[in-house]
Parts: C-alpha cells; structure tokens; sequence
C-alpha cells in the first residue's frame, strides 16, 4: 500500500480529468502552476492513480522526475526517461535510439504511453534546440500513441519545437476544490493527533483560499497555537516562509490571474511594493536596498550610514545624521504615494527607519 492509496479517486478531479481526455486523445499536455501549487502531486496521482481516475489499463502514466537528473542534457534525460518507464540499461551509444526503442515496445498492440515530466523549469533553462527538437522527433514517430504532461511554472518559450504540442492544452494550477481542501486540513490534523472541526477547516480553507502550499502553512502554524485570524498567520514564520518562496519566483500578473490568485490577502500582504528607480541617485539607491533587505526589522541610523557611506569615516561616526534624514526626505518623495505621510519608510524614533512592504 503506498500513500498514493490514501488520495480520494476525485483528487483534483478538474485537472486530472482534463489530462486524461487530452491524452487519451493523443495530445500532450503543458500542465502550469507557481510556487506551492502542488504540481508534483497532480503528476504523482495520475502517475499511480491514472486507472482509478478512470483512464483504461492500456494506458500508462510513467512518472519523469527532472530533479534527479545529475546532469542537465539531452542525453542525461532521456537515460533518466528509460529509467522511469523502465528499459534495461543500454549499450548503445545513442541515447535517442535506444528511447525510440523502448518506448516502441511500451506502446505496441495499440497501448498508449504519457511520460509525465515533472519539475522540468531547470531542464528548460538548459537546454538546447536538440532536446526540443528530439522530444518532437520521438513524438512524431510515435504518434497519439506517445504523449507528455510536461510541468513548470512558468510557460515554455512560444517558439520552441514544444509549443505547438502543449499550448492547445495549458492547465493551470491554483487552488484546491473545497472537497480537496478540506481532505488536506482532516489529513493533517491526523498526522498531528489532532481533531479538527467544520469550524477550524473552513478558516483554514478562507485565509488560504484553499492554495496548497498556503494551506499546509496555515495548518502548521495552527497546529503551533497560532490565532485563526489574517493578520496573526501572516506574521507566522511557517506562512512567511511559504509566501516568500512564492514571490521569490517573481510571477507576473498574468501568471496570479491564470493561477486563481487575484486579490489573494494572504499573498498580497508579503507582495514586495514596486519602485521605478530608474529616477534614483546612487546613494538612493543604496539606501532603498538597504532597508529592502531588512524589511520588517528597525534600521538602526549607524547601521544605514555605514552601508550607504561606506567610504566616509566622518558620517561613520554619527556626527553628521542629518545626512540620513535628507536622503530619507528626498527618496520619500520619489518612491512614497505621499511623502509626508509614508507607507514604506517609516521613522523609528530614537533609533533608525524600518520598510513595509
């Protein structure tokens, strides 16, 4: 029994069904989500669960992970892609050909094969036209009966050899289903020894909107003793952590709108406020960075005065602050909505400045 067995047979029932009609059909797949998404365990599920899902015996679902690749090459990922599907080791020198080879024999008799690539964002910052061009090559020869859900979070290039195979069926990943979600939190709690009300998943599923990787947050911190309210889980490093890592990816607003994320509280709190700073000087610019860096936390004035005057021992010193004070005014007054009321740089009295997002 694995933990596979444990997911209900409608797990992300909208995606997984649209991967097996589009493949089943003979189409490939481009299946898009960002940071916490759950790509990996939509891939997964169909990987073991493709027949209780409802796709027919014939039909298998080869599971590619491109982080195990210990070189990122052509040749490296087809070697990994006869490994999932489960070739003998070859002999030959030609990677491509013994692939061809093996996947002829997964298909004879009418059978479909879908190798399920997951996690394939370095591949694709790698890799060169060849791979491309040979993942088309091996599709063509074995045409709807060989298909690919290739899995990234951010869209292949709309001229790569790829791109006329996977764009007619781009899925995106956002939030849970309200039945998935809801699974998740009872999961959890189970695992903690816990007893989770109606009352509790419900919150958990409002302040996350039922985003994955959001949810498990606000669950861990929940499970830690944290109040059930925006603000407080905000500020919980599990939450601040996983909020981080999805801006880290720096999405774009057209990838938040496909993902179901638009006007996301939770997300929007930790969005790092955008600047034109084309119109900085230079020691603007180093103080905007400065205090970027450290966002949250107070900028003691002798701290800020030694990273942004680094080269005068006179500032260095404290007697000239007022320095700061000046540079502080005029940077509010290019970046602030309105200078004399900040919403970003705020003074701390006494000691420096501390930056909100």
């Amino acid at each position: 029994m694995s933990t596979w067995d444990d997911y209900p047979a409608t797990y992300r029932d909208a995606e997984v069904q649209r991967i097996l009609r589009a493949t089943q059909a003979g189409e490939s797949v481009s299946l898009l989500g960002l940071s916490g998404a759950g790509k990996s365990n939509v891939m997964g599920f169909v990987a073991h669960c493709a027949q209780r899902a409802g796709a027919p015996a014939s039909h298998r679902f080869a599971l590619v992970d491109c982080n195990r690749l210990n070189e990122r090459t052509t040749a490296a990922l087809f070697r990994l892609i006869g490994r999932a599907i489960g070739s003998p080791a070859s002999t030959s020198v030609d990677d491509y050909e013994a692939l061809d080879v093996s996947i002829s024999q997964q298909v004879e008799g009418g059978k479909k094969l879908t190798l399920l690539l997951d996690r394939f964002d370095d591949v694709v910052k790698d890799a060169d036209r060849a791979l491309f061009n040979n993942l088309r090559s091996l599709r063509d020869a074995h045409k709807y009966a060989l298909t690919y859900v290739i899995a990234t979070r951010h869209s292949l290039d709309a001229h790569s050899e790829m791109a006329e195979l996977l764009y007619a069926n781009t899925i995106w990943v956002g939030p849970l289903s309200e039945a998935d979600a809801r699974w998740n939190v009872a999961r959890y709690a189970q695992r903690q020894g816990a007893v989770w009300g109606d009352e509790v998943a419900a919150q958990l599923i409002a302040i996350s909107r039922g985003y994955p990787s959001l949810l498990k947050a606000c669950a861990e911190a929940y499970a830690a003793g944290c109040a059930l309210d925006l603000d407080t889980l905000a500020r919980h490093p599990a939450v601040k952590q996983r909020v981080d890592e999805f801006w880290a990816d720096q999405p774009s607003d057209d990838e938040i709108k496909h993902s179901g994320l638009a006007g996301h509280a939770l997300l929007m709190r930790g969005r790092a406020a955008s600047f034109d700073t084309t119109q900085l000087t230079a020691k603007e610019n180093l103080l905007l960075t400065y205090v970027q860096s450290r966002a949250g936390e107070v900028c003691e004035k002798d701290d800020i005065i030694r990273a942004v005057w680094p080269e005068d021992k006179v500032l260095q010193r404290g007697i000239r602050d007022d320095s700061l004070a000046q540079l502080v005014r005029r940077l509010r007054e290019k970046i602030e909505p309105d200078a004399a009321a900040p919403k970003h740089i705020l003074t701390v009295p006494g000691r420096g400045y501390r930056f909100v997002k």
